[in-house]
Protein backbone atom coordinates (compact mmCIF):
# COMPACT_ATOMS: atom_id res chain seq x y z
CA UNK A 1 0.00 0.00 0.00
CA UNK A 2 1.37 3.39 -1.02
CA UNK A 3 0.01 6.73 0.18
CA UNK A 4 0.28 10.16 -1.38
CA UNK A 5 -1.49 13.46 -0.98
CA UNK A 6 -2.18 13.90 -4.71
CA UNK A 7 -2.54 11.10 -7.26
CA UNK A 8 -2.37 11.98 -10.96
CA UNK A 9 -3.63 9.32 -13.37
CA UNK A 10 -1.85 9.80 -16.70
CA UNK A 11 1.69 10.93 -17.50
CA UNK A 12 1.06 12.76 -20.79
CA UNK A 13 1.20 16.56 -21.21
CA UNK A 14 -1.86 17.09 -19.00
CA UNK A 15 -0.64 15.01 -16.07
CA UNK A 16 2.99 16.12 -16.25
CA UNK A 17 2.07 19.79 -16.69
CA UNK A 18 -0.28 19.57 -13.73
CA UNK A 19 2.48 18.17 -11.50
CA UNK A 20 5.05 20.69 -12.73
CA UNK A 21 2.63 23.57 -12.21
CA UNK A 22 1.93 22.42 -8.65
CA UNK A 23 5.64 22.28 -7.84
CA UNK A 24 6.06 25.76 -9.37
CA UNK A 25 3.48 26.94 -6.80
CA UNK A 26 5.44 25.49 -3.92
CA UNK A 27 3.75 22.12 -3.41
CA UNK A 28 6.23 19.50 -2.18
CA UNK A 29 6.90 17.15 -5.13
CA UNK A 30 7.02 14.24 -2.68
CA UNK A 31 3.27 14.79 -2.16
CA UNK A 32 2.56 14.01 -5.84
CA UNK A 33 2.39 10.60 -7.53
CA UNK A 34 1.87 10.12 -11.28
CA UNK A 35 0.59 6.73 -12.48
CA UNK A 36 0.69 5.72 -16.16
CA UNK A 37 0.07 2.40 -17.86
CA UNK A 38 3.02 2.86 -20.25
CA UNK A 39 6.76 2.83 -19.80
CA UNK A 40 8.37 6.07 -21.03
CA UNK A 41 9.56 6.92 -23.59
CA UNK A 42 6.70 5.33 -25.48
CA UNK A 43 5.32 5.89 -28.99
CA UNK A 44 2.35 8.25 -29.12
CA UNK A 45 0.18 9.04 -32.13
CA UNK A 46 -0.27 12.77 -32.59
CA UNK A 47 0.33 15.48 -35.18
CA UNK A 48 2.59 17.09 -32.59
CA UNK A 49 1.83 20.71 -33.50
CA UNK A 50 2.40 23.51 -31.01
CA UNK A 51 1.19 27.02 -31.80
CA UNK A 52 3.26 29.94 -30.54
CA UNK A 53 1.27 30.10 -27.32
CA UNK A 54 1.91 26.39 -26.73
CA UNK A 55 5.64 27.01 -27.03
CA UNK A 56 5.37 29.82 -24.48
CA UNK A 57 3.54 27.47 -22.10
CA UNK A 58 6.34 24.92 -22.35
CA UNK A 59 8.89 27.64 -21.65
CA UNK A 60 6.93 28.60 -18.52
CA UNK A 61 6.79 25.03 -17.24
CA UNK A 62 10.32 23.98 -18.09
CA UNK A 63 12.16 27.27 -17.74
CA UNK A 64 13.39 27.09 -21.31
CA UNK A 65 12.73 25.70 -24.76
CA UNK A 66 12.85 21.89 -25.02
CA UNK A 67 15.19 20.35 -27.60
CA UNK A 68 14.10 18.10 -30.43
CA UNK A 69 11.42 20.05 -32.28
CA UNK A 70 11.03 21.45 -35.76
CA UNK A 71 10.22 25.13 -36.28
CA UNK A 72 7.40 26.39 -38.51
CA UNK A 73 6.21 29.91 -39.28
CA UNK A 74 2.63 29.90 -40.57
CA UNK A 75 -0.69 28.06 -40.82
CA UNK A 76 -2.67 27.70 -44.03
CA UNK A 77 -6.37 26.83 -43.90
CA UNK A 78 -7.71 25.59 -47.22
CA UNK A 79 -10.97 24.59 -48.81
CA UNK A 80 -12.18 24.35 -52.39
CA UNK A 81 -13.55 27.90 -52.11
CA UNK A 82 -10.50 29.67 -50.71
CA UNK A 83 -7.46 29.95 -48.50
CA UNK A 84 -6.86 31.70 -45.16
CA UNK A 85 -3.19 32.25 -44.28
CA UNK A 86 -2.45 32.79 -40.59
CA UNK A 87 0.78 34.53 -39.63
CA UNK A 88 1.72 33.71 -36.03
CA UNK A 89 3.39 36.25 -33.75
CA UNK A 90 6.30 33.92 -33.16
CA UNK A 91 7.59 30.52 -34.23
CA UNK A 92 5.52 27.38 -33.88
CA UNK A 93 7.07 24.04 -33.11
CA UNK A 94 6.34 20.42 -33.90
CA UNK A 95 7.45 17.55 -31.72
CA UNK A 96 7.37 13.82 -31.82
CA UNK A 97 4.90 13.21 -29.00
CA UNK A 98 6.82 10.29 -27.55
CA UNK A 99 9.86 12.54 -27.24
CA UNK A 100 7.96 15.55 -25.84
CA UNK A 101 5.98 13.53 -23.31
CA UNK A 102 9.18 11.90 -22.09
CA UNK A 103 10.84 15.32 -21.64
CA UNK A 104 7.95 16.55 -19.47
CA UNK A 105 7.77 13.38 -17.38
CA UNK A 106 11.56 13.33 -16.94
CA UNK A 107 11.37 16.86 -15.54
CA UNK A 108 8.74 15.67 -13.03
CA UNK A 109 11.11 12.91 -11.92
CA UNK A 110 14.03 15.34 -11.70
CA UNK A 111 12.03 17.55 -9.33
CA UNK A 112 11.20 14.61 -7.07
CA UNK A 113 7.67 13.65 -8.16
CA UNK A 114 6.99 9.92 -7.73
CA UNK A 115 6.28 8.34 -11.12
CA UNK A 116 4.80 4.84 -11.39
CA UNK A 117 5.13 3.44 -14.93
CA UNK A 118 3.66 0.32 -16.52
CA UNK A 119 0.71 0.21 -14.12
CA UNK A 120 -2.83 0.16 -15.51
CA UNK A 121 -5.59 1.51 -13.28
CA UNK A 122 -7.88 -1.39 -12.50
CA UNK A 123 -10.14 0.06 -9.82
CA UNK A 124 -11.01 3.45 -8.29
CA UNK A 125 -12.95 3.48 -5.03
CA UNK A 126 -14.06 6.74 -3.35
CA UNK A 127 -13.55 6.96 0.41
CA UNK A 128 -14.51 9.55 2.98
CA UNK A 129 -10.99 10.98 3.04
CA UNK A 130 -9.89 10.33 -0.54
CA UNK A 131 -9.62 7.50 -3.04
CA UNK A 132 -8.27 3.98 -3.19
CA UNK A 133 -6.75 3.22 -6.58
CA UNK A 134 -5.69 -0.29 -7.54
CA UNK A 135 -3.14 -0.59 -10.34
CA UNK A 136 -0.94 -3.17 -11.95
CA UNK A 137 -0.76 -6.07 -14.34
CA UNK A 138 -3.28 -8.81 -13.60
CA UNK A 139 -2.14 -10.87 -10.63
CA UNK A 140 0.28 -8.22 -9.30
CA UNK A 141 -2.07 -5.50 -8.13
CA UNK A 142 -0.84 -2.55 -6.05
CA UNK A 143 -3.12 -0.40 -3.90
CA UNK A 144 -2.60 3.37 -3.63
CA UNK A 145 -4.37 5.82 -1.34
CA UNK A 146 -4.70 9.43 -2.49
CA UNK A 147 -6.30 12.39 -0.69
CA UNK A 148 -6.86 14.09 -4.07
CA UNK A 149 -7.32 12.36 -7.42
CA UNK A 150 -6.55 14.05 -10.76
CA UNK A 151 -7.76 12.45 -13.99
CA UNK A 152 -5.32 13.21 -16.80
CA UNK A 153 -5.75 9.91 -18.63
CA UNK A 154 -6.97 11.11 -22.00
CA UNK A 155 -9.84 10.36 -24.34
CA UNK A 156 -10.66 6.90 -23.02
CA UNK A 157 -9.55 7.52 -19.46
CA UNK A 158 -10.96 5.47 -16.63
CA UNK A 159 -10.97 8.27 -14.04
CA UNK A 160 -13.86 10.25 -15.48
CA UNK A 161 -15.98 7.13 -15.95
CA UNK A 162 -15.27 5.91 -12.41
CA UNK A 163 -16.29 9.29 -10.99
CA UNK A 164 -19.46 9.58 -13.08
CA UNK A 165 -18.14 12.47 -15.17
CA UNK A 166 -19.57 11.71 -18.61
CA UNK A 167 -17.36 12.54 -21.60
CA UNK A 168 -18.33 14.80 -24.48
CA UNK A 169 -17.85 13.96 -28.15
CA UNK A 170 -15.09 11.50 -28.98
CA UNK A 171 -13.70 11.85 -32.50
CA UNK A 172 -11.45 9.64 -34.58
CA UNK A 173 -8.16 10.36 -36.34
CA UNK A 174 -6.01 8.51 -38.86
CA UNK A 175 -2.37 9.40 -39.47
CA UNK A 176 0.85 8.10 -41.01
CA UNK A 177 4.37 9.26 -41.79
CA UNK A 178 4.96 10.14 -45.45
CA UNK A 179 7.82 11.33 -47.60
CA UNK A 180 7.42 13.69 -50.57
CA UNK A 181 7.85 12.32 -54.06
CA UNK A 182 9.16 15.76 -55.06
CA UNK A 183 11.07 18.35 -53.01
CA UNK A 184 8.52 21.16 -53.42
CA UNK A 185 6.76 20.86 -50.06
CA UNK A 186 7.31 23.78 -47.71
CA UNK A 187 8.27 22.45 -44.25
CA UNK A 188 7.68 25.85 -42.62
CA UNK A 189 3.88 25.74 -43.09
CA UNK A 190 1.18 23.70 -41.35
CA UNK A 191 -1.60 22.89 -43.84
CA UNK A 192 -5.23 22.34 -42.78
CA UNK A 193 -7.60 21.21 -45.55
CA UNK A 194 -11.39 21.17 -45.03
CA UNK A 195 -12.19 19.32 -48.26
CA UNK A 196 -13.14 16.12 -46.35
CA UNK A 197 -16.37 17.93 -45.41
CA UNK A 198 -17.24 18.10 -49.10
CA UNK A 199 -16.98 14.30 -49.18
CA UNK A 200 -19.30 13.95 -46.19
CA UNK A 201 -16.62 13.54 -43.51
CA UNK A 202 -17.13 16.04 -40.63
CA UNK A 203 -13.51 17.04 -40.21
CA UNK A 204 -10.33 18.13 -41.96
CA UNK A 205 -7.06 16.75 -43.31
CA UNK A 206 -3.56 17.98 -42.49
CA UNK A 207 0.01 18.01 -43.73
CA UNK A 208 2.63 18.69 -41.05
CA UNK A 209 6.40 18.40 -41.25
CA UNK A 210 7.54 15.65 -38.88
CA UNK A 211 10.70 16.18 -36.81
CA UNK A 212 11.39 12.49 -36.21
CA UNK A 213 13.92 12.04 -33.38
CA UNK A 214 16.85 9.80 -34.15
CA UNK A 215 19.63 8.63 -31.83
CA UNK A 216 23.14 9.39 -33.07
CA UNK A 217 26.09 7.03 -32.57
CA UNK A 218 27.23 8.96 -29.49
CA UNK A 219 23.79 8.66 -27.89
CA UNK A 220 22.73 12.25 -28.59
CA UNK A 221 19.39 13.04 -30.18
CA UNK A 222 19.07 14.50 -33.66
CA UNK A 223 16.04 15.30 -35.82
CA UNK A 224 15.61 13.44 -39.10
CA UNK A 225 14.56 15.94 -41.82
CA UNK A 226 12.35 15.53 -44.87
CA UNK A 227 9.41 13.61 -43.39
CA UNK A 228 5.77 14.70 -43.07
CA UNK A 229 2.70 13.54 -41.20
CA UNK A 230 -0.56 13.39 -43.15
CA UNK A 231 -3.85 12.50 -41.60
CA UNK A 232 -7.55 13.11 -41.28
CA UNK A 233 -9.80 13.96 -38.33
CA UNK A 234 -13.45 12.96 -38.06
CA UNK A 235 -14.70 15.45 -35.49
CA UNK A 236 -17.81 13.42 -34.74
CA UNK A 237 -16.39 9.90 -34.80
CA UNK A 238 -18.99 8.69 -37.29
CA UNK A 239 -16.89 7.68 -40.32
CA UNK A 240 -15.63 4.06 -40.51
CA UNK A 241 -11.89 3.72 -40.06
CA UNK A 242 -11.49 2.02 -43.44
CA UNK A 243 -13.04 5.04 -45.18
CA UNK A 244 -10.74 7.44 -43.31
CA UNK A 245 -7.72 5.38 -44.37
CA UNK A 246 -8.87 5.33 -47.99
CA UNK A 247 -9.38 9.10 -47.99
CA UNK A 248 -5.97 9.72 -46.42
CA UNK A 249 -4.13 7.61 -48.99
CA UNK A 250 -5.95 9.33 -51.88
CA UNK A 251 -5.19 12.73 -50.33
CA UNK A 252 -1.50 11.84 -50.02
CA UNK A 253 -1.32 10.72 -53.63
CA UNK A 254 -2.99 13.93 -54.87
CA UNK A 255 -0.43 15.98 -52.98
CA UNK A 256 2.65 14.06 -54.09
CA UNK A 257 3.44 11.90 -51.03
CA UNK A 258 4.15 8.21 -50.49
CA UNK A 259 4.17 6.20 -47.29
CA UNK A 260 7.48 6.31 -45.44
CA UNK A 261 6.33 3.84 -42.79
CA UNK A 262 4.25 0.78 -43.42
CA UNK A 263 0.92 1.56 -41.78
CA UNK A 264 -1.82 4.06 -41.09
CA UNK A 265 -2.71 4.31 -37.41
CA UNK A 266 -5.73 5.70 -35.62
CA UNK A 267 -6.60 7.04 -32.20
CA UNK A 268 -9.56 8.71 -30.40
CA UNK A 269 -9.79 12.32 -29.24
CA UNK A 270 -12.06 13.72 -26.54
CA UNK A 271 -13.34 17.22 -27.28
CA UNK A 272 -14.14 19.93 -24.79
CA UNK A 273 -17.77 20.81 -24.16
CA UNK A 274 -18.88 23.60 -21.85
CA UNK A 275 -21.48 21.27 -20.34
CA UNK A 276 -18.92 18.64 -19.24
CA UNK A 277 -18.53 18.17 -15.48
CA UNK A 278 -14.90 17.97 -14.41
CA UNK A 279 -15.04 17.99 -10.59
CA UNK A 280 -16.45 15.99 -7.71
CA UNK A 281 -15.32 16.44 -4.10
CA UNK A 282 -11.66 15.47 -3.90
CA UNK A 283 -11.15 14.93 -7.63
CA UNK A 284 -10.77 16.92 -10.85
CA UNK A 285 -10.18 16.29 -14.55
CA UNK A 286 -7.52 18.09 -16.59
CA UNK A 287 -6.07 17.79 -20.09
CA UNK A 288 -7.80 15.65 -22.70
CA UNK A 289 -9.71 13.83 -19.98
CA UNK A 290 -11.61 17.11 -19.62
CA UNK A 291 -11.48 17.93 -23.33
CA UNK A 292 -9.44 19.57 -26.10
CA UNK A 293 -10.09 21.76 -29.14
CA UNK A 294 -13.22 20.46 -30.89
CA UNK A 295 -12.52 22.24 -34.18
CA UNK A 296 -8.99 21.11 -35.09
CA UNK A 297 -8.23 18.66 -32.32
CA UNK A 298 -5.31 20.71 -31.01
CA UNK A 299 -4.45 18.92 -27.80
CA UNK A 300 -1.04 19.77 -26.36
CA UNK A 301 -1.55 23.46 -25.58
CA UNK A 302 -5.19 23.11 -24.34
CA UNK A 303 -4.12 20.18 -22.13
CA UNK A 304 -1.32 22.23 -20.60
CA UNK A 305 -3.64 25.22 -20.08
CA UNK A 306 -6.38 23.24 -18.32
CA UNK A 307 -3.70 21.44 -16.26
CA UNK A 308 -2.20 24.74 -15.13
CA UNK A 309 -5.68 26.03 -14.26
CA UNK A 310 -6.49 22.81 -12.37
CA UNK A 311 -3.22 23.00 -10.44
CA UNK A 312 -3.93 26.58 -9.39
CA UNK A 313 -7.44 25.74 -8.18
CA UNK A 314 -6.31 22.59 -6.36
CA UNK A 315 -3.52 24.53 -4.61
CA UNK A 316 -6.17 26.98 -3.38
CA UNK A 317 -8.24 24.05 -2.07
CA UNK A 318 -5.21 22.60 -0.28
CA UNK A 319 -4.50 25.95 1.35
CA UNK A 320 -8.15 26.24 2.44
CA UNK A 321 -8.23 22.61 3.66
CA UNK A 322 -11.32 21.83 1.59
CA UNK A 323 -12.18 19.02 -0.83
CA UNK A 324 -14.63 21.14 -2.82
CA UNK A 325 -13.53 23.56 -5.55
CA UNK A 326 -16.48 25.87 -6.07
CA UNK A 327 -17.07 26.96 -9.64
CA UNK A 328 -14.28 24.77 -11.03
CA UNK A 329 -15.82 24.39 -14.49
CA UNK A 330 -17.28 27.90 -14.66
CA UNK A 331 -14.01 29.50 -13.61
CA UNK A 332 -12.23 27.84 -16.51
CA UNK A 333 -14.96 28.92 -18.93
CA UNK A 334 -14.33 32.55 -17.95
CA UNK A 335 -10.57 32.26 -18.52
CA UNK A 336 -9.13 33.03 -21.96
CA UNK A 337 -8.21 29.36 -22.64
CA UNK A 338 -11.71 28.29 -21.58
CA UNK A 339 -13.42 30.95 -23.72
CA UNK A 340 -11.34 29.86 -26.67
CA UNK A 341 -12.30 26.20 -26.23
CA UNK A 342 -15.94 27.27 -25.92
CA UNK A 343 -15.66 29.23 -29.20
CA UNK A 344 -13.99 26.28 -30.93
CA UNK A 345 -16.79 24.02 -29.69
CA UNK A 346 -19.40 26.34 -31.21
CA UNK A 347 -17.53 26.58 -34.52
CA UNK A 348 -17.20 22.79 -34.65
CA UNK A 349 -20.93 22.39 -34.07
CA UNK A 350 -21.55 24.64 -37.08
CA UNK A 351 -18.88 23.41 -39.51
CA UNK A 352 -19.34 19.72 -38.64
CA UNK A 353 -23.12 20.08 -38.27
CA UNK A 354 -26.04 19.79 -40.71
CA UNK A 355 -25.17 22.94 -42.76
CA UNK A 356 -21.38 22.75 -43.24
CA UNK A 357 -21.22 24.45 -46.64
CA UNK A 358 -22.87 27.61 -45.30
CA UNK A 359 -20.35 27.96 -42.48
CA UNK A 360 -17.37 27.17 -44.68
CA UNK A 361 -18.48 30.11 -46.82
CA UNK A 362 -18.72 32.27 -43.71
CA UNK A 363 -15.12 31.43 -42.76
CA UNK A 364 -13.41 31.45 -46.12
CA UNK A 365 -15.23 34.46 -47.56
CA UNK A 366 -14.98 36.70 -44.47
CA UNK A 367 -12.63 39.61 -45.28
CA UNK A 368 -12.23 40.54 -41.60
CA UNK A 369 -10.87 37.09 -40.78
CA UNK A 370 -8.54 37.29 -43.78
CA UNK A 371 -7.19 40.67 -42.60
CA UNK A 372 -6.71 39.60 -38.99
CA UNK A 373 -4.99 36.38 -40.00
CA UNK A 374 -2.62 38.06 -42.42
CA UNK A 375 -1.73 40.84 -39.97
CA UNK A 376 -0.68 38.50 -37.18
CA UNK A 377 -3.38 39.94 -34.89
CA UNK A 378 -5.37 36.72 -35.04
CA UNK A 379 -3.83 33.63 -33.48
CA UNK A 380 -5.61 30.31 -33.75
CA UNK A 381 -5.28 29.66 -30.04
CA UNK A 382 -6.76 33.05 -29.18
CA UNK A 383 -9.78 33.28 -31.47
CA UNK A 384 -12.03 34.36 -28.60
CA UNK A 385 -10.13 37.64 -28.19
CA UNK A 386 -11.14 38.84 -31.67
CA UNK A 387 -14.67 37.40 -31.63
CA UNK A 388 -16.40 40.85 -31.58
CA UNK A 389 -14.47 41.95 -34.70
CA UNK A 390 -15.21 38.66 -36.44
CA UNK A 391 -18.93 39.07 -35.72
CA UNK A 392 -18.89 42.61 -37.10
CA UNK A 393 -17.12 41.33 -40.20
CA UNK A 394 -19.75 38.62 -40.62
CA UNK A 395 -22.54 41.20 -40.28
CA UNK A 396 -20.94 43.26 -43.04
CA UNK A 397 -20.58 40.13 -45.15
CA UNK A 398 -24.33 39.41 -44.77
CA UNK A 399 -25.27 43.00 -45.65
CA UNK A 400 -23.17 42.89 -48.82
CA UNK A 401 -23.93 39.39 -50.07
CA UNK A 402 -26.85 38.09 -48.04
CA UNK A 403 -26.77 35.13 -45.66
CA UNK A 404 -24.46 32.43 -47.08
CA UNK A 405 -26.13 29.51 -48.81
CA UNK A 406 -25.74 25.86 -47.83
CA UNK A 407 -25.74 24.77 -51.46
CA UNK A 408 -23.06 22.18 -52.27
CA UNK A 409 -19.52 23.46 -52.83
CA UNK A 410 -17.99 22.12 -56.00
CA UNK A 411 -14.78 20.20 -55.54
CA UNK A 412 -11.74 21.35 -57.45
CA UNK A 413 -10.17 18.92 -59.92
CA UNK A 414 -8.38 16.22 -57.96
CA UNK A 415 -4.95 17.49 -58.92
CA UNK A 416 -5.68 20.91 -57.38
CA UNK A 417 -7.19 19.86 -54.05
CA UNK A 418 -5.26 20.38 -50.86
CA UNK A 419 -2.12 22.46 -50.39
CA UNK A 420 -0.44 23.87 -53.46
CA UNK A 421 2.84 22.05 -53.81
Amino acid sequence: MSRSRIGVIGGGPGGSSFALSLTNQGVDPRDITIVDQAHFPRPKLCGGGLTHRGTELLNTLLGGHPFGGGETRALEFRCAIGVVNVVERGPQWLYDRGHLDNLLLAECKRRGVTVVEGERVREITPRSDGFRVVTGPSGRDTAHEFSWLVGADGARGVTGRALGLAPGIVGRLIEAVFEPVSSQHDPSILYFDFDPILDGIPGYAWIFPYPKPSAAADGSLTVEPGLFKLGIMDGRGVTPGAELKRWTMAYAERNGFRLAEDKLSGWPEHYYAASTRAHVPGAILVGEAWGIDALLGEGIAPSIESAMYGAERLKQALDANTRVIRGYERGFQYSLPGRNLWFQEKLANLIYGPSPNRWLRVLFENPTLQQLAASGEEQYGRLAKTLPRLLLGFAGQVLRKGFPSNRPIALLPSGERGPTT
